[in-house]
């Protein structure tokens, strides 16, 4: 079979599980989906703007052209990165379909064993575009370091960068894709090999001096971008919201598990006597329905499992309820009016009562940063999560097992960077909501794929031992 012929049948049938689960479970529209139609002061911009564009074009047709063009992107990116992996590792045809399985494989937990049982490019929600997305980002920050040639990783660094900017236009939470970006660049900077001064081509001499302007120029890209971001958020609230603003309700979200974390004369920090006596209500909410972290058990299990069921009611019922219902009848029934002030108050309380709730907020963050990281690779089960933190391990041991044979090994900065992006998603993801499945889906893939290209790499060694 022709490498063409094997690439174009690979994408068919990528193509064909897509489509085809498109086809028997139809769009799923959910929750927050009304917020991403209405484009909401809560939403980033580009997936509004994506959905806004479908409905002006195809008009009562929309839905079904927003199905298949999600899950037409989501098989072409995965066939991408699939070609891209296996050229770059001379893989088999048996490895290319291993690692399309395993960007498969996510979509199919999140729609028979998650809670919501959605399959994800068949939803309207964010995900939807911006896992496709950060696929292809995560094959070019791995070009960054796995091309051989200099033009290959400049290329891949432009690439990678504007894919991130477009990336934190669809989630917030995603913005840590810059980040990633600054940190992948400035290690492939730092390892960059020394050069001396060549004059016929006029090469500068790549010592200390050289990586320092480099490295400042990378920190001048990430600033450029956040503010260049922060400008299109505005600009489009202004334009379809009246107000030129960011995104409106973050602090609120943050205020949720530092709340489910405070006693109640924490209150006693907030120099606000509104902010104060807004925190006293609040928090005597959650006594009243055992909804804090004194009720939440011993286990481990049962104070992770005790703060996700609480998280979504405290945030609706416990903060949201009285900050807008207290709005409506004192001040405006300006929802966007009442969000700023909702924020700016949380804000108040937040500083007021972190310092005394800190290390039991931190504890409950590290309870849902963990169950973030077992999902971003498994299921939350007490077999299955051992599992995971044992596949977590045998990763590093691989790494380093790869490290020590070879260091220019590239299957080791796949799996480096893919663990990066996980413990990046999982950080920034706490902070403000729960770890769920459909949030933590973006690192599956690349991990197992890492995981895969050093396994094989291992094989190959052996069956040399073996044969010896």
């Amino acid at each position: 079979m022709s490498d063409k012929v094997k690439s174009g049948v690979l994408l068919l049938l990528l193509l064909t599980v897509f489509l085809g689960m498109f086809a028997i479970f139809g769009p799923g529209v959910y929750n927050d989906s009304d917020q991403y139609l209405k484009m909401h002061i809560h939403r980033e911009p580009l997936y509004p703007l994506f959905l806004a564009a479908l409905r002006m074009i195809f008009r009562e047709g929309w839905l079904i052209v927003m199905g298949i063009i999600q899950n037409a992107f989501m098989a072409v990116s995965i066939w991408l990165f699939a070609e891209y992996i296996s050229k770059r590792f001379s893989l088999r045809l048996w490895g290319e379909v291993v690692v399309i399985a395993i960007g498969v494989l996510p979509h199919m937990v999140t729609k028979y064993v998650s809670s919501l049982h959605l399959f994800i490019t068949n939803s309207v929600m964010s995900e939807a575009l911006c896992l496709p997305f950060f696929t292809l980002f995560m094959m070019e920050c791995f070009k960054i370091f796995t091309e051989e040639k200099e033009s290959g990783f400049r290329r891949a660094a432009v690439c990678a960068i504007i894919l991130a900017f477009f990336i934190s236009l669809i989630r917030t939470q995603m913005m840590v894709t810059i980040l990633i970006w600054m940190v992948v660049v400035g290690v492939r900077i730092l390892f960059w090999p020394v050069e001396r001064w060549r004059r016929r081509t006029w090469q500068m001499p790549r010592n200390g001096k050289w990586k320092a302007r480099c490295l400042l120029v990378v920190v001048a890209i990430v600033a450029g971008i956040f503010g260049v971001r922060l400008l299109a958020v505005k600009s489009y609230n202004l334009v379809f919201n009246g107000h030129f603003i960011n995104n409106t309700y973050g602090t609120v979200n943050t205020l949720t598990n530092i709340l489910y974390a405070s006693d109640r004369e924490d209150g006693e920090g907030i120099k606000d006597e509104e902010a104060r006596a807004f925190f006293y209500r609040m928090y005597d909410l959650t006594e009243e329905r055992q909804a804090n972290y004194k009720y939440a058990g011993s286990s481990f299990t049962e104070k992770a499992e005790h703060i996700e069921a609480w998280h979504d009611t405290i945030k609706y019922e416990m903060i949201e309820d009285v900050f807008y219902q207290t709005y409506d009848k004192t001040v405006t029934s300006d929802y966007i009016v009442q969000n700023l002030m909702a924020d700016e108050t949380a804000g108040k309380i937040i500083r007021g009562i972190w310092p005394g709730c800190f290390f039991r907020w931190l504890g409950n963050y590290l309870l849902i940063a963990i169950y973030g990281a077992i999902r971003s690779i498994a299921v939350v089960h007490p077999i299955i999560s051992l599992a995971a933190g044992f596949i977590y391990l045998s990763a590093f041991a691989l790494v380093l097992l790869a490290y020590r044979k070879d260091v220019g090994n590239p299957a080791i900065p796949v799996m480096l960077i893919s663990i990066l992006a996980i413990l990046a998603n999982v950080g920034a993801v706490s902070m403000t909501i729960m770890c769920l499945s459909r949030y933590m889906i973006y690192g599956f893939a690349p991990f197992y794929t890492g995981y895969f290209l050093l396994l094989l790499d291992l094989g190959r060694d052996l069956r040399r031992w073996r044969w010896k």
